[in-house]
This record gives structure tokens, sequence and C-alpha cells, in this order.
């Protein structure tokens, strides 16, 4: 079962007036952060969130017989900021690094490859400062200038790590974000992104932050220092400002799809929208038998040292081309990004295992039945149909390398705007993008506010 976010708050009396400062709409990190700066200052916030629980694309279960929490959304810290840094250690987390052993199989030989991250930060370095085309244009020009092996190795990061297609993707983001070094990757301690979440709504005080859960905003009417909010036919709440932190994939839907209606429309945004994306990625969690890093189909070498020597997989195989284990956990990760991830939609959780164990069993060479004979149980969230996300994670389009930049534009000293697609460009897609913009979005409404 999903890890319920405890809230006081939650079914609670309303806070006694009605009416609040701002309405944020969205739970995941960003409004978590928003909310609690505005707390800090004394702000009374109405947080809205479509789903039964908060966290957003941050989802931790609890599952019974699994050794650990599962993480089906977020896992990995990717680089990091203060604001990041500052919540893991309000929440007693601690970074954990993750496991740089890799492995990358070609023409059905597999290689260790330590440097796999090295290599492909040496890739991207070579794009230079001045490109702006997309990254599949730049690799058809430059692309001698990189080996076939980390030719592919590059192209499976994009689709993989961004979910994006190598047509779309920016050139120049991946180029800023070698150079700031956002390839580097931990996870958070016991507990895992669940527990930052839980710690965070937590500390939000029921006198000044009310969340409502199961409450899906239709609309949004808005007038310079005064908006009003409706879920379906019903008022939900009103407020001076509201900070809207919702998916790139949910604001890009016409309220007839599930989106939100904003009433004076927002023209300019809507056509900013138009030629933005977001990308698309499949993970699926197997718990393997408890004995699976002792004996069984998996090769002796990534089953060394009670499976840390699984590390990472890497392949260009259409479906689950990259594998990592939770060592020493049984535990395996079967992750795909990009088009095809997109292709396999509202596809069946049974039919995404059997693909897994496909792909899986075409890597190790070995017999699928027996891999089959390992898997005890999984688990798997569909973030692409979604009605909550439609999609997983933005990425900077080729040509609107500025957009982030855009979308966070204030409307009117009113509507403001966070959420990872409104982060610093080589922040899109993290959890620590979402939160830093959430606070950003705070701080831009207290100075509107103080005029």
């Amino acid at each position: 079962m999903p890890e319920f976010i405890a809230h006081s708050g939650l079914g609670s009396p309303r806070l006694e007036g009605g009416e609040f400062d701002v309405i944020i709409i969205g739970a995941g990190i960003a409004g978590l952060g928003a909310a609690t700066a505005l707390a800090a200052k004394g702000k009374r916030v109405l947080m809205l969130e479509a789903r039964d629980r908060v966290g957003g694309r941050i989802l931790t279960e609890h599952c019974p017989g699994w050794p650990s929490p599962v993480e089906l959304g977020a896992e990995f810290i990717h680089g990091g900021n203060a604001a990041l840094t500052t919540a893991l250690r309000r929440a007693g987390l601690a970074r954990q690094p993750a496991p740089e052993n890799h492995w990358l199989v070609r023409d059905g030989l597999r290689a260790a490859a330590p440097d796999a991250f090295a290599r492909i930060d040496a890739a991207m370095r070579k794009i230079g400062p001045r490109t702006r085309a997309s990254f599949a244009t730049w690799l058809r020009r430059h692309g001698r200038a990189i080996s076939a092996p980390d030719q592919e190795l590059v192209k499976s990061f994009v689709e993989g790590f961004e979910g994006a297609p190598i047509g779309l993707m920016s050139a120049h983001s991946m180029y800023q974000a070698a150079v700031a070094g956002e390839g580097t990757q931990e996870r958070p301690g016991a507990g895992g992104y669940g527990k930052l979440v839980q710690e965070m709504a937590s500390r939000l005080p029921d006198r000044l932050v009310e969340i409502r859960l199961q409450t899906r905003v239709s609309s949004v009417r808005w007038k310079h220092g005064r908006v009003s909010v409706r879920s379906g036919r019903k008022s939900v709440g009103s407020a001076g400002s509201a900070i809207v932190t919702l998916p790139l994939g949910v604001l890009k839907l016409a309220s007839a799809q599930g989106g939100v209606d904003f009433s004076p429309p927002l023209k300019s945004r809507a056509r900013l929208l138009s030629r933005l994306e977001s990308g698309h990625t499949v993970r699926l969690v197997l718990r393997l038998r408890a004995d699976a890093w002792k004996r069984g189909p998996i090769p002796a070498e990534l089953r060394a040292r009670s499976g840390q020597g699984f590390g990472f997989l890497h392949s260009t195989q259409k479906y689950f081309p990259v594998w990592w284990s939770l060592a020493p956990d049984p535990v395996l990760v079967a992750w795909m990004g990009g088009p095809a991830a997109k292709s396999v939609a509202g596809v069946a959780p049974k039919k995404l295992v059997a693909l897994a164990l496909d792909s899986l069993a075409q890597l190790l060479r070995v017999e699928r039945k027996a891999l089959a004979g390992l898997v005890q149980d999984y688990r798997v969230h569909d973030w692409t149909a979604d009605p909550s996300t439609r999609g997983s994670y933005s990425f900077s389009v080729a040509g609107e390398e500025d957009a982030p930049l855009r979308l966070s534009a204030p409307v009117g000293g009113t509507l403001f705007f966070a959420g990872e697609a409104t982060a610093d460009p080589v922040e899109m897609g993290t959890v620590h993008g979402a939160l830093a913009s959430g606070q950003r979005a705070a701080r831009e409404y207290l100075s509107s506010a103080a005029r």
C-alpha cells in the first residue's frame, strides 16, 4: 500500500474564517516546499491535492514481504542544492551513495564499465556552450568525435535518464548539466523520499495550513489580488493569490481532458506550454527469491558481494534496457524511458513483467523461465496514464531552453508557478529542482504581497 503521509490537519476542522492568503494547487514536493516557506511567515494556506495522499511523484510503498520500502517514483538524488540538503537534514535522512559499478551489454557481450558516467560526462562536454540544436542533430553532426559504444551509451542516457526523444532533447542543456555535475547519484537514507515527504507534511502547523486531499481542481477564476478555485461545480476556496504546482503533463491538458480552466485564460502561457514536453518513463520493481544472490540463473559476477556486483546494467534493448539492483536486498529495478515508455502507457502490469523478463533473459543470456522462477512479487505505477501526472517529468526542449524561466513567471501579481518544469534548466526533472521552485514561488508571493 502507498505510504500514508500523515498530517494532523488532514480531516481536522477547517481553518476559522474560511479565507486564505494563498491557495497551493498540488501537494507534491514543490507544494510542500512552498507551504513550509509561507507558514514560516505566518501566512494562511489552503493546499489542494487530487490524490488521496501528498507527495506527488514521490511514491513510497511499504509492501508486505518486501525487505524495504519500494520507490515507485523518485529514488535518486541527482546532484542536489541547498534546499534539498536542508530538508534531508531536518528529516534525519543521510545521503547514501548509489552503486558505481556499471555494465554495458552490446552485441550479446557484457563488459564492465566503471567509468560509465565519466564517459557520458565527457561526451556531453564535447557539445560546448554555443550549440542550440537537438541532441540528435548534434550527434549526427559531431558523433564521429565519440566512439560507437559511447554513442549508444549517451543515447540510452538521454532516453532513459531524461525520458526524452533525442530529436527533441536540448543538446545545450545536456552540456550545462555535465558542467554542473548533475550526473552524480545518491539516495536518501532509510525510509527514502517517503520519509522526507512525511516529515515535511507533519511539520506544517494546523493553525496555518489546511490540506484537502481528493480535491481535483477544475477551474481557477482570478483577478488582481483575488483567486477563486472550484472542483467540478463546487467552490473549494478563495484567497488573495495561488501557487500552481501541477505537473507539465496536466498543465498542457485542456479543461475538457482533465486540465484546469483559468479565467481569464493565460493565452501566452498556453502557447508556451504547447511547445514544451513531458518525458515518459516506466519503472518496474521485482522482488526476487531470498536466495537470488546466492544461487540461480543470474550470472555469478553479478551476484557477487550479495548482489552488489550487479550495479547498473545498460543496453540498447527497446523495452527495459536499463536495470539495477537494490542489493543486498533481493530486488531488481527495470527501467525504460522515452518513446518506448510512452508506447506502453496503459499496458497491464503483468504484460510489463513479461516484457521485462524477456529483456533481462536476452541481456543475461539465460532462460526466461529460470528468471521468472526468481520473481516473487512486483510493483509498478503508470505515471503516463496517471491522470494527476500524464507523464514522468519534464525535459529541456531544443530551442526552448529558457522555457522554465518563462513558465515560472508570475501572472498579474496573483498567480505564481512552481514544480520541476519551472526549475533551473539543469535541475528540471529532479526532486531538488521541484523543492527549490516551491520555495522560489513562495518568495515571489511574499515579495509581491509586501508591495
